[in-house]
């Protein structure tokens, strides 16, 4: 990690017993005592996460503390590269050794179990050259090519709606992770991803009445609804239309006042996917689909982020006996000053 003698001997100790609270400690006072500044930055940052640990997770002075934490992490130069087994196996002690960035994981000998890798469709995963270590509540460990991608984490995060904690890897090792687990394929986008919903039996109306709970979103219709917008944005969309069309889910992005189409999606997705924007925008989901239908229109609105740019949607849901139709139009936030 570092080439010093003592520090290096202390990374062997540590390796064998990562949970040791004084250990690290014990090492920060070493750091600090060399008088090197990065190193005495790096000590600042082992005790504020310490102490950060005496509070309770949401508490302000927690929050205040990672702050404080957080900024030594550009001065801190060490870098220590291990097995990604052993980073899963203890991600909060390592994470309280050193900033995300600074560690590297080794992957050749790592298998991603299918529950995770189900979390991160293979079209996010080739596209970013990311690759999901383990799920952790609600926060995702994940090997980065570029681990300081502040914009690509921020986007993850809203496409897969879980907390990301990026650590490095090499690009090769990455590429070749993703290959051996998901399978060898050409990169994908939104069309793409659509084909795997392509092949079950599309049903029209999966809930028959308003007395029928709103079902559980799963993580890949989670991360389907989020592509949508943010592919959207990057063509530069002001506005995405989707709507049932006989047996077919159609999406649409008007841009520079034409529409464009994308491929077609199984009318199945129709309900999952209007409930899930509508979740997002703060809707509930079992008016849009109360019977008789009216007229009404149900709107709401969320943001997300996008290459550090905020965007505001705003969406208008239209109940029908056919099946709901949804408009979501973009506008781009002013930048927030600083």
């Amino acid at each position: 990690m570092i080439s010093h003698p003592d520090a290096d001997a202390f990374v062997r100790e540590y390796l064998t017993r990562p949970t040791d609270v004084t250990l690290r400690l014990v090492f920060a006072d070493w750091l600090e005592e060399t008088g090197v500044p990065h190193n005495a930055a790096w000590a600042y940052f082992i005790r504020l996460r310490d102490e950060a640990e005496h509070y309770e997770p949401d508490s302000s002075e927690r929050r205040e503390l990672l702050r404080q934490a957080d900024q030594y992490v550009p001065k801190i130069r060490a870098q220590l590269t291990i097995a990604a087994s052993l980073f899963v196996g203890y991600p909060k002690s390592f994470l309280q050794l050193l900033p995300a960035p600074n560690i590297t994981v080794r992957l050749a000998n790592w298998e991603v179990s299918r529950e995770v890798l189900e979390l991160v469709p293979e079209s996010v995963a080739r596209e970013n050259l990311v690759l999901p270590l383990d799920a952790q509540v609600r926060t995702l460990l994940i090997a980065a090519a570029d681990p300081h991608d502040y914009d690509t984490a921020q986007k993850l995060e809203f496409i897969l709606d879980r907390d990301i904690v990026f650590v490095g890897a090499e690009r090769d090792d990455v590429q070749n992770a993703i290959n051996r687990d998901y399978g060898q394929t050409e990169t994908e986008s939104v069309d793409s991803v659509l084909v795997e919903f392509a092949d079950i039996e599309p049903n029209h109306f999966p809930y028959s009445s308003s007395l029928e709970p709103a079902p559980e979103i799963s993580p890949p219709i989670v991360a389907l609804v989020n592509l949508i917008p943010t592919e959207a944005i990057n063509l530069g969309s002001d506005r995405i239309l989707l709507y049932p069309d006989i047996e077919t889910l159609s999406i649409r992005y008007r841009i520079d006042g034409e529409w464009v189409e994308r491929d077609r999606a199984p009318i199945r997705l129709l309900n999952p996917v209007t409930t899930r924007l509508a979740i997002m925008g703060q809707i509930d989901p079992n008016r849009i689909f109360a019977q008789p239908f009216g007229m009404e229109l149900l709107t709401g609105a969320f943001v997300i982020r996008v290459h550090g740019h905020r965007f505001r949607l705003r969406v208008t849901i239209q109940p029908s006996p056919d099946g709901p139709t949804t408009q979501l139009d973009i506008t781009r936030e002013p930048i927030e000053n600083s």
